[in-house]
């Protein structure tokens, strides 16, 4: 006989079952969850640091077999640069219509991306920078791509479809974007900013899903452009 499960194996296979059985259902408590806790780090840090964890866990309602659906898997080349060039673009176009609309003071949603690292490490200039290219190019990418493009995308597309996934969760992956904008201080002007933008993104980095059946490939596309964008923000804003 196999050993028996422990209290963790036993709750990781019945959120598993729980799943597979009902996605969409799963899908909407572990976003609900996540929107919480993201929203919730406008407000105090320790909540911004853990959302970014409590995404990861989105592969505990994945187990090996289920992966590869979710789009956690390889993926060919050319699909991907096409992906990524596509999310660049719509990443380069947004932040050129926030500059029109709000100009490059405080108004400018993305004129505020690297102060949230400069909270992370006060006083300590080079960590910060350090910490900002590490989680915009690579944590906060994978994270993001694995729960949204991936565990998200995939339970509402074997639902509604592709085109359905891809709106809904470009709108959701917008909404917890308040967690880090618009919020704390209050400012309509950055709110009214970052949500169409971030939607926008959403929008390219679910086509590049679509693409390339990849969450991983979505991960490289919004860590590519993440870099650009914190490029052009710090040398040409």
């Amino acid at each position: 006989m196999p050993p028996p499960l422990s209290t963790r194996q036993r709750t990781v296979h019945r959120l598993r079952e729980h799943h597979r059985a009902v996605p969409v259902t799963s899908a909407v408590r572990l976003y609900g969850v996540l929107a919480v806790v993201r929203i919730g780090g406008a407000f105090t840090l320790p909540l911004m640091v853990l959302s970014v964890g409590l995404s990861a866990l989105a592969l505990l309602l994945l187990d090996r077999k289920d992966r590869a659906e979710a789009g956690v898997r390889g993926f060919r080349p050319w699909p991907a640069v096409a992906g990524t060039a596509l999310v660049v673009l719509a990443y380069a176009d947004t932040m050129a219509a926030a500059r029109t609309a709000f100009g490059r003071g405080a108004d400018n949603w993305t004129v505020l991306v690297p102060e949230l690292f400069r909270q992370l490490a006060p006083g300590a200039p080079v960590l910060g920078a350090v910490a900002m290219v590490l989680c915009m190019g690579v944590l906060v990418p994978l994270v993001e791509e694995v729960c949204y493009r991936g565990v998200l995308y995939r339970a509402v597309e074997h639902a509604r479809g592709g085109v359905v996934a891809i709106a809904t969760t470009s709108a959701a992956w917008a909404l917890v974007h308040l967690g880090d904008y618009g919020l704390q201080p209050l400012n309509a002007r950055v709110i009214c900013g970052v949500l169409p933008s971030v939607f926008v993104m959403g929008l390219a980095l679910g086509i590049c899903r679509a693409w390339t059946g990849s969450a991983l490939a979505c991960a490289v596309a919004q860590g590519t452009a993440n870099l650009v964008m914190l490029g052009w923000v710090l040398w040409f804003l």
